[in-house]
């Protein structure tokens, strides 16, 4: 009797549904809009947060650079000896690097490095995640170990050029000048931007490439001693060398959301609007104003329903309401994201960091995603349905249908 109950009420609510189908339509727009607004952004945000986290998981613990005037300079390689002899420093090897543009838009990073010392350091990025050949060595010069995503890149380029281990690759320098360096090999990552767009080299080839003077580089790679606090080191080394700006890991992550974070904001903003358009249509609706509502109420009171009846008939309509909304929403910010590459919005997202995402962006989904994009979807539609409800819920039918 009670799962019978239980079931006619489900299709009293069912019917509701139906029955009022441009309410119904109105509220599922609504969060079909919302869901997808806040499902894209998430998606989006996720990926780039799981990017950012393997990137920092294969890169240094810290990075040192020179400012002069305020402005990132060429930093000396006398800096090396000072650098080791901090207390907590396991390493200090200096990185030549810098962006080269390979038409259509697309920007591919150089980065040169000591390959000695450069490949002693355990899970570094183009080391210990070899796919195929091997590392670069000191007497290496213009060869290169590549991220797996330059192979697709050149794939898909215009001349569908294929290439692998052995195969030569030109560069254009800073003066215009082209270069050939042999693939000797290529590397996977967990990280987007380094397996899609990183050319790993020595010094010297990368000096050359990108126009630095032999007796500098572009900054130093730091790895701490084990157990060492990341912010100490770095503060004994802003004391110690004056024209230093040194990054750690977290700083260069925070770094990297700045743009996202800020315009994510207007993105939720936009959310929050499209949901309370929600809350304000279903409370309207539902509320003891609505004559029509009340008359529905005092009716089924009458007919023998109780309050817990009246408030399950309306949790079920919010339920229906808000789980087809919420999934229609999550699935068009799927598709958009993962099919179509979130157009426009990304571009918003993400602004000049987007550019250099040669292979695409950085997605993810997660269950507390989808829990909590389903979560914020239909808790405030069952609040603004189900409280009105029980209002008029508590009243007396005859009270109702006299409309005192």
């Amino acid at each position: 009797m009670g799962l019978r109950k239980h079931s006619n009420l489900v299709s009293y609510a069912l019917g509701n549904v139906l029955k009022y189908r441009t309410r119904s339509l109105a509220i599922v727009t609504a969060l079909i809009l919302s869901t997808f607004l806040l499902g894209s952004a998430e998606f989006i945000r996720e990926g780039v947060m799981t990017d950012l986290n393997a990137s920092a998981d294969e890169g240094p613990d810290l990075i040192v650079q020179k400012l002069w005037g305020g402005r990132q300079a060429p930093v000396p390689l006398e800096w090396k000896e000072n650098l080791s002899a901090i207390h907590g420093v396991r390493l200090a090897t200096p990185r030549v690097w810098g962006y080269i543009d390979v038409g259509g838009g697309g920007l591919l990073t150089v980065m040169g490095v000591n390959a000695s010392e450069y490949g002693t350091i355990v899970g570094t990025t183009g080391t210990e995640i070899m796919e195929e050949g091997r590392f670069l060595n000191d007497t290496d010069r213009y060869r290169m170990v590549v991220g797996e995503g330059i192979l697709d890149i050149m794939r898909a380029s215009f001349a569908g050029v294929s290439v692998g281990i052995g195969s030569a690759l030109s560069l254009i320098a800073q003066n215009g000048s082209l270069i050939e360096f042999e693939i000797i090999g290529v590397f996977s990552s967990n990280s987007r931007i380094y397996s899609n767009d990183l050319i790993l080299t020595d010094l010297d080839s990368a000096r050359q490439v990108l126009g630095l003077e032999g007796a500098s580089c572009t900054d130093y790679a730091l790895w701490a001693e084990y157990g060492e606090d990341l912010n100490s080191v770095a503060f004994r080394i802003d004391t110690q060398i004056a024209d230093a700006r040194v990054l750690t890991r977290d700083a260069l992550s925070d770094a990297m959301l700045v743009t996202y974070g800020n315009r994510a904001g207007v993105v939720a903003l936009l959310w929050v609007v499209l949901l309370m358009t929600v809350i304000l249509l279903s409370f309207t609706v539902s509320t003891s104003g609505s004559d029509e509502a009340r008359r529905e109420v005092g009716l089924l009171k009458a007919l023998g329903y109780d309050t817990v009846d009246v408030l399950e008939i309306r949790m079920f309509e919010s339920l229906t309401l808000g789980m087809l909304g919420a999934s229609l929403g999550v699935s068009s910010a799927i598709v958009f994201d993962f099919i179509l590459g979130a157009p426009i919005l990304s571009g918003y997202l993400l602004g000049w960091s987007f550019l250099l995402l040669n292979g695409g962006l950085p997605l993810a989904i997660s269950a507390p995603t989808i829990f909590t994009l389903y979560v914020v979807a239909i808790v405030p539609l069952l609040v603004a349905t189900v409280v009105p409800a029980w209002r008029n819920a508590i009243t007396e039918p005859d009270v109702v249908l006299r409309g005192v």
